[in-house]
């Protein structure tokens, strides 16, 4: 009885961590600044971005403001800026607030919410990347940044919206073998427009997370399963109606960014997954048409 009652324990634990969400920023340091929030101030050239300096320190006048206009909580980020180029672009870093590294591989999307004080076409939303460690030398450097316009619809104005990017994108997107995205250093979000124009954006409730995004495929991902999951060997990918009907690109990436398998499926409910030679560890499996991407994270044994 005592060893079956430790194996449950040990089963509802692993659950309980595949699904924890990592958070990246929730509350400023004060009501004015979040010290772990960086502006790129040297790259800043013809473009601008509001930063402040901590009352302690004015030396370190790089940091992201704070507002507390939040979606949760007493504040949240304040972006202001202005984007111009080629003659410089803004680039602002959101660490955690005890700079630690975290492990993303258990989550299927990067979240926050927003809030513009103007209606925001999805194309003027900035572009997103990751700080990570590099597996050869553990140093930190970003990912590629990619266009959160490809996954979000518009932002009106005065509205707190949810906006959500497929972790596979990001990781699919680094050349295999360079990222450790066991230890992301935070999430960094830079400059997509070049047109000048004054923006005001506030930003909360920054993590990797497995909740739905409104955008992703929203009508189909809760109908797309994986079974069993964790895996020791074999699984079936399990499709809903409507999806049977598509021509879907399946990829199998490791948690490192390799490519581990890739293949077309079309006009099947059921597809298999053969993991048995796999190494253990988490697994992005990815479904796309070619505009947008499900995803789901499995956890091979």
């Amino acid at each position: 009885m005592k060893r079956n009652l430790f194996i449950i324990c040990v089963c509802l634990l692993s659950t309980l961590t595949f699904a924890q969400d990592q958070v990246f920023f929730t509350e400023g340091t004060d009501a004015t600044f979040y010290d772990q929030g960086i502006v790129d101030v040297a790259n800043l050239g013809s473009s601008t971005f509001e930063h402040v300096a901590p009352p302690c320190c004015p030396e370190y006048n790089d940091k992201l403001p704070c507002t507390t206009v939040a979606h949760s909580g007493s504040t949240s980020l304040k972006f202001h800026y202005t984007s111009a180029w080629p003659t410089g672009v803004w680039k602002a870093t959101v660490f955690r607030n005890d700079w630690a590294d975290i492990d993303i591989t258990a989550n299927n999307y990067l979240t926050f919410y927003l809030y513009s004080t103007t209606a925001l076409p999805k194309e003027a939303l900035p572009k997103v990347g990751m700080r990570v460690r590099r597996i050869d030398d553990d140093s930190e450097e970003d990912t590629e940044y990619y266009n959160i316009a490809d996954y979000n619809q518009d932002v009106p104005a005065n509205t707190w919206v949810k906006i959500g990017v497929p972790l596979n994108v990001i990781i699919e997107g680094a050349v295999p073998g360079t990222f450790n995205f066991t230890k992301v250093k935070a999430v960094v979000f830079r400059q997509s427009e070049t047109n000048g124009v004054e923006r005001t954006l506030y930003v909360d409730d920054v993590k990797t997370t497995n909740e739905t995004v409104t955008g992703i495929l929203d009508n189909y991902v809760s109908d797309v399963q994986i079974v069993p999951n964790p895996i020791k060997s074999m699984a079936t990918l399990v499709l809903p109606a409507a999806l049977q009907k598509e021509t879907l690109q399946l990829t199998i990436i490791s948690s490192t960014g390799s490519k581990v398998e890739k293949r077309i499926v079309s006009g099947q409910m059921a597809v298999t997954l053969d993991m048995a030679s796999y190494s253990s560890g988490f697994y992005f499996v990815s479904l796309s048409d070619g505009k947008e991407t499900i995803v789901r994270k499995v956890l091979k044994h």
